[in-house]
């Protein structure tokens, strides 16, 4: 008996509709995708390499939330970041902005080159952390990315430590690959 009354308060009730005013001093967020790529510029000897990019997410009035994934293809190492991406409008006319933005989180690392060396690697990557700043020129529904940064990534891997000709114990290596980036990028709204 209880049940059936339910159901029908249940249905009685969601066939009503219910509107509000709408509140002007509440802007909607908007979804947006963008996609970079470009280069890293490494110290002499360090050598240069190519990056790329996807980031999605939420962007409200100066601020933008979204989570990303790249690709970095360094001299001996690949790279594959996975992060978090918080950006903020600083400087802003017609619909352009000048902005910064932080993109951190983690990044799987692998050699490539290791098979080749016969050498084993037990790559783990590590940390990343990318601050750049940016402007953006925006249309419609589009929007032109030009971005400066420097990118900083942890690798961690593991290699057999070789005595008298025989691998023994394995041995932690970390290194941190530095690079400024500068990057192009573009957009959906």
């Amino acid at each position: 008996m209880k049940s059936r009354i339910l159901l029908s308060l249940i249905i009685v009730f969601s066939s009503f509709s219910v509107s509000a005013q709408p509140d002007s001093s509440f802007s909607k967020a908007t979804y947006f995708n963008s996609i970079h790529a470009g280069g890293l510029l490494g110290k002499k000897g360090n050598g240069s390499s190519l990056t790329a990019s996807i980031i999605q997410g939420i962007r409200n009035k100066n601020f933008a939330f979204g989570i990303g994934i790249g690709y970095d293809a360094y001299l001996e190492w690949r790279t594959l970041p996975v992060f978090g991406s918080l950006s903020y409008d600083f400087a802003g006319f017609r619909e352009n902005a000048f902005f910064i933005q932080l993109n951190a989180g983690y990044s799987k690392a692998w050699n490539p080159l290791a098979d080749n060396d016969q050498i084993v690697y037990d790559g783990k990557g590590g940390r990343y952390i990318h601050p750049l700043l940016g402007y953006r020129i925006h249309t419609d529904k589009f929007s032109l990315y030009l971005t400066a940064g420097y990118k900083l990534q942890r690798i961690t891997y593991e290699t057999p430590k070789w005595i008298w000709g025989f691998p023994t114990n394995k041995v932690t290596i970390e290194r941190d690959i530095e690079r400024l980036s500068v990057q192009l990028g573009f957009g959906f709204h």
